[in-house]
C-alpha cells in the first residue's frame, strides 16, 4: 500500500494537471480568443538567401498566426511603404509608384493597384510602432513569401519579384568579406553599471514531479531546479541548484567573475573576464580536450566574442532539467544534448572553415520555451594585429581532484603572420603530463597556413602543417601531422599508436542550379599507425531547408584495423499552420543494414498559449515502442505542462512541470514573473522625461513621455514607455557591448530633441541598468538672405549658413531656398552664433553685414527673421 507520502504527491501531481486541463474547457474559436489572449513577442531573425537582414525583428503569435511588422519589414526589402500605426493607416507603393497601395484599418480596406477590397480586421493589430499583418496577409500584399520557422525563430525571405534590396547585395558580395550583419558602430558613450556586495537575483526555477508504474512497482519523483544569476561581492555570479527526493543532499554550483569587452579589468593585466568558481578548462589543439566543469580559476584578455581557438570553437552554457539544445552550424544541424545532471551543455572543439562561421544554438524548453543564441565570425579575420599580445590562463580541479592547467598566448608578428604558444598540464592515464606548444599563423591571400609543434615532458612529439582557403563557393582544409611516442587527450596510449594523422575537410553549397541551397560537408580523416595499418573516417552531411521544411541527413563510414562499419541518421523539421513535426531515423549500413531508432513528434499551438505535443519513438534493438502526450502553457506569467507516456512493456508515467522566472524592476521595486526564462539574459530600465532645467536630472516638477520606444543595436525594441516614462527592456545580449538609443520617430511632439544621442550598455546576468534620457525642447531660428545690387535687395539661394557655440564649434549648417529663406531646426537652449559661411563668401567675392548672436530659451521659442545681406564688391 502506498505510504501517505506518496499519496501527498499524486495529490499535488493532480492539481497541476487540474490547473492546466480546467481552462481548456472554456476554448473558444480562435478568431474570437484572439482579442482576448496574451500574445507571444517573438524576435525572428529575417534572411534572405545567405543574407541576414536583421538579428531581430518584433513578431507576435496569436494562436496559429504569426503577425508580422508592416513598415519594418517594408523598411528591410526596400519596398516604400509607411505606416501611421495612431490613424491605423498605411501608404505607399509596391515597387514602382504606379502600384499603388493604401490600408485603411479602421475601414478594413485594402488598396492595391488602384482595386480596393475588404479585409478581415482579425489579421490585422496596431501596436505603438507599427501596424501587424498576419503572415498569410502580407505575404499577398506583398510580392514576397514569407517562411516562419519557430524551431529556429527566423524569418526566410523568398521574392516572387526582383527587389531593389536583391541588386544592392549582389553589388555588395563583390566586395571583401565583412562581419555578418551591417550595424555600424556609432560611437556612443560607455555607461557602466556599478557592481553591488549583494544584488537581487533574478530566478529561473522548475518544480515537477512525476509517477511511474511498472513491473509491479510504483514509484514518485519530485525535483526541484534554480538557476539564480545577480551581483554578488561586487561581481557577476551564477548559482545552480538542483534537487530531488531520492538525493540528501543538492546539487550546487556557483561561479562569481566579471567580463569587459574593453579589456579594462584587473588592472596592467587589461583582462576582458575573469571567472573563479565552476569553471571549464578550454581545449589545446591536439593535446586537449575541453573539459568538463571543475572548481578553479580563469584569466584571459581574448576577444569575447571571438573562436576559443585559432581554428575550432567550444559553445559551452547552462541548460535546466528538461530542456534541450540544437547546434546549427552555417544553416546544417550537426549536434543535439538534452539537459544533464549537472545543468550544462558542451558542444566542444567545433572546427572552423576559411569564411564565415554562423554557430546558431536552438533552445527549446519543457513546455515549448524557445530561445535562440547567434555567434558569429570569419576565420579569416581572426589575425591579431602587429603588437597585440592575446592570452588566457586556467587552473582548475576536477570531482576527483585531478588538476588540469591551460596557459595559451598569441602575438601579432606582422601584417600577415602571428604566433601562438603555451603550456599545458593534463591528468594521462592516471599520471599526470605536461606539454609545451608553438605555432605560426600566416594569411596571404585567400590562403591561411598554419604550423605547430607539440612536446610533452616525457619526449614525445607532434608537428602539424595545414592549410586553408576558399575556392569559388566552397571552403576547403588539409593538414598533416608527424608523431613520434607522442600521447595526450586526443592521442591515447596504445600498442599500436598513431604516427601520421591526415585530414581533409569541404564545406560549401552543392551546385545544383535547379534545387534548393544544400549546404554540404565533407571530412577524411586517415591515421597510420606504427604497425602499418591505416584507421580510416569518412563522414559527411548534406542539409536542405525549403518552404519550412528541414532535412539534415549525416552518414559516417571507418575502417579499423580492416573492420568495416557505416551508420547514419536522418532529420527532418517542418511547421506549417502553427503544426510542427519533427522526425529522426538512426540506421546502419554495415556490417548490416538495418533501422536503429525512429522517433516522431509533433506539436500543435492552440488558443490562451496551449501546446499540444504528440510522439511515438521505436527501438528496434530491444523491441520497444513509447508513446508520449503532452499539455503546455508556456505563455503569461508562468509556465505549466502535464505529461504522459506508455511503453510497450506496459510501464506508465504521469508528471508535471511548473516553471517561473521572477526578477525585480528597480525603479518602482515590482516583480516581474514570466514563464520564459529570465537569469541568463540582460536588462535595463529606460525613462525618458522633459528636462525643463537642463541638468540631466528628473526633478519633482519635470514630466514623464509616455509612449517612447528604443533602438538595440540598430534596431527597433518594441517596448513603449508607460504613464511614468518607464521601459523594461528584457532579454538583451550580455558580455558584449549593446548600444541603447531612444527612436527619436516615437517622440509625439516634433519640438522634442534627446540630450544624448545614445549610450553604450554591457548588460550582464541578473542585473538590471537604469537608464535615464532626458529630452529638451528646441526652436528654430529662421530668416532671409539677401544680396544687395543697385541699392535694391533681392532673395538668393543655395547660400551656407553655420550656428556656431560659444566657442566658434560649428554645431549645424543650413542652405537658403531659392527666395533666400532658411531654417535652422532643432537648435538647443543656449547662446549661439550664426554666420554665413566664410569659404562661401570669399569663393563668391561677397561681404556680409556680420554674424548674429543668438539665445535659445528653454521653453522651445522660435527665433524669426534673422536676415542677412550680402554685398557684391562693385
Amino acid at each position: 500500500m502506498p505510504s501517505y507520502k506518496n499519496a501527498r504527491y499524486r495529490k499535488l501531481l493532480f492539481a497541476l494537471l487540474a490547473s492546466a486541463v480546467v481552462p481548456i474547457i472554456h476554448v473558444q474559436s480562435a478568431t474570437a480568443q484572439q482579442q482576448k489572449i496574451e500574445p507571444n513577442l517573438l524576435l525572428l531573425e529575417v534572411r534572405l538567401d545567405r543574407h541576414v537582414l536583421s538579428d531581430a525583428v518584433t513578431a507576435y503569435q496569436y494562436g496559429s498566426d504569426v503577425f508580422l511588422p508592416l513598415a519594418e519589414l517594408s523598411r528591410l526589402l526596400t519596398i516604400a511603404i509607411r505606416t501611421q500605426p495612431k490613424e491605423g493607416r498605411a501608404t505607399g507603393y509596391v515597387l514602382t509608384e504606379e502600384r499603388g497601395f493604401s490600408l485603411d484599418v479602421v475601414q478594413s480596406t485594402v488598396t492595391l493597384d488602384d482595386k480596393t477590397e475588404a479585409v478581415d480586421p482579425a489579421l490585422i493589430k496596431i501596436e505603438p510602432d507599427d501596424i501587424y499583418v498576419a503572415k498569410q496577409l502580407i505575404t499577398r500584399w506583398l510580392p514576397v513569401d514569407f517562411n516562419v520557422d519557430m524551431s529556429t525563430l527566423s524569418l526566410h525571405v523568398h521574392p516572387r519579384e526582383v527587389l531593389p534590396l536583391q541588386a544592392r547585395l549582389e553589388r555588395q558580395s563583390r566586395k571583401p568579406a565583412g562581419p555578418r550583419g551591417t550595424y555600424v558602430d556609432p560611437g556612443y558613450p560607455r555607461h557602466d553599471s556599478p557592481y553591488r556586495m549583494l544584488g537581487m537575483p533574478f530566478i529561473d526555477q522548475t518544480f515537477g514531479v512525476d509517477v511511474r508504474r511498472g513491473n509491479g512497482s510504483e514509484q514518485v519523483n519530485a525535483g526541484y531546479t534554480g538557476y539564480l544569476t545577480g551581483d554578488l561581492l561586487g561581481m557577476e555570479s551564477s548559482l545552480y541548484v538542483s534537487s530531488t527526493r531520492q538525493k540528501r543532499s543538492p546539487d550546487v554550483r556557483l561561479t562569481l567573475g566579471r567580463h569587459d569587452p574593453d579589456a579594462g579589468l584587473l588592472g596592467p593585466l587589461h583582462a576582458r573576464s575573469f571567472v573563479f568558481g565552476s569553471v571549464p578548462v578550454p581545449g589545446v589543439a591536439n593535446i586537449a580536450l575541453t573539459s568538463p566543469t571543475g572548481n578553479g580559476l580563469t584569466v584571459s584578455n581574448r576577444p569575447l566574442t571571438q573562436p576559443t581557438s585559432f581554428d575550432r570553437h567550444s559553445l559551452q552554457g547552462d541548460l535546466p532539467p528538461g530542456w534541450d539544445v540544437e547546434l546549427y552550424f552555417n544553416n546544417a544541424l550537426v549536434g543535439f544534448q538534452q539537459s544533464r545532471a549537472d545543468g550544462k551543455f558542451n558542444f566542444d572543439d567545433q572546427p572552423l572553415i576559411y569564411g564565415a562561421n554562423e554557430f546558431r544554438l536552438v533552445f527549446h524548453g519543457p513546455l515549448g520555451q524557445v530561445r535562440v543564441e547567434r555567434q558569429s565570425f570569419l576565420l579569416e579575420q581572426s589575425l591579431i594585429a602587429p603588437g597585440e599580445f592575446y592570452y588566457s590562463v586556467t587552473e582548475h580541479r576536477d570531482d576527483e581532484g585531478r588538476a588540469r592547467s591551460v596557459a595559451q598566448f598569441d602575438v601579432g608578428l606582422s601584417r600577415n603572420l602571428s604566433a601562438t604558444g603555451g603550456l599545458v598540464r593534463l591528468p594521462i592515464a592516471g599520471t599526470e603530463q605536461r606539454y609545451t606548444n608553438l605555432g605560426l599563423r600566416g594569411f596571404w591571400g585567400s590562403f591561411i597556413v598554419s604550423g605547430d609543434l607539440a612536446r610533452s615532458e616525457n619526449g614525445g612529439s607532434l608537428g602539424e602543417l595545414g592549410l586553408r582557403t576558399r575556392v569559388g563557393g566552397m571552403s576547403f582544409g588539409i593538414s598533416h601531422a608527424q608523431l613520434n611516442d607522442f600521447t595526450s587527450d586526443l592521442f591515447l596510449f596504445s600498442s599500436d599508436p598513431v604516427r601520421v594523422r591526415n585530414k581533409a575537410r569541404l564545406d560549401g553549397v552543392l551546385p545544383f542550379g535547379f534545387l534548393p541551397r544544400l549546404p554540404m560537408t565533407l571530412e577524411v580523416k586517415r591515421d597510420r599507425l606504427q604497425s602499418g595499418a591505416d584507421n580510416i573516417e569518412v563522414s559527411g552531411r548534406v542539409s536542405a531547408y525549403q518552404y519550412g521544411t528541414a532535412l539534415s541527413n549525416s552518414l559516417r563510414w571507418q575502417s579499423l584495423a580492416g573492420a568495416k562499419s557505416a551508420d547514419g541518421t536522418l532529420q527532418i523539421s517542418r511547421r506549417v499552420a502553427g503544426i510542427g513535426l519533427t522526425g529522426q531515423l538512426n540506421y546502419t549500413l554495415k556490417p548490416e543494414t538495418e533501422l536503429a531508432t525512429v522517433a516522431i513528434s509533433a506539436d500543435k499551438s492552440l488558443s490562451a498559449g496551449y501546446i499540444l505535443n504528440l510522439g511515438v519513438a521505436r527501438s528496434f534493438a530491444n523491441a520497444e515502442t513509447l508513446y508520449s502526450a503532452g499539455l503546455n502553457k508556456s505563455l503569461g506569467s508562468f509556465g505549466l505542462g502535464v505529461n504522459a507516456s506508455y511503453s510497450s512493456r506496459g510501464a506508465i508515467a504521469v508528471g508535471a512541470q511548473l516553471f517561473i522566472a521572477m526578477g525585480q524592476e528597480p525603479r518602482e521595486s515590482t516583480w516581474l514573473i514570466d514563464a520564459q526564462p529570465m537569469a541568463n539574459s540582460g536588462a535595463a530600465s529606460m525613462r525618458v522625461f522633459i528636462d525643463k532645467n537642463l541638468n540631466g536630472s528628473m526633478d519633482a516638477d519635470e514630466e514623464p513621455i509616455k509612449g517612447a520606444s528604443f533602438t538595440v543595436n540598430g534596431g527597433n525594441h518594441p517596448v513603449r514607455t508607460n504613464d511614468k516614462g518607464i521601459a523594461y527592456l528584457r532579454g538583451l545580449p550580455v558580455k558584449q557591448n549593446v548600444d541603447l538609443a531612444i527612436d527619436t520617430g516615437s517622440l509625439e511632439d516634433p519640438q522634442w530633441s534627446t540630450r544624448k544621442n545614445g549610450v553604450r550598455l554591457v548588460p550582464r546576468p541578473g542585473r538590471t541598468s537604469t537608464l535615464d534620457f532626458s529630452v529638451i525642447m528646441t526652436g528654430e531660428i529662421d530668416g532671409t538672405v539677401y544680396l544687395v545690387e543697385n541699392e535694391e535687395k533681392r532673395g538668393i539661394g543655395d547660400v551656407l549658413l553655420e550656428l556656431m557655440d560659444p566657442n566658434r564649434n560649428v554645431i549645424a549648417r543650413t542652405k537658403t531656398a531659392s527666395d533666400g529663406y532658411y531654417i535652422v531646426p532643432a537648435v538647443p537652449p543656449g547662446e549661439y552664433l550664426l554666420r554665413i559661411s566664410p569659404d562661401q563668401l570669399k569663393r563668391l567675392k561677397l561681404t556680409d553685414t556680420g554674424m548674429h548672436m543668438l539665445t535659445m530659451s528653454s521653453d522651445g521659442d522660435f527665433i524669426n527673421g534673422v536676415d542677412f545681406s550680402l554685398i557684391p564688391p562693385w
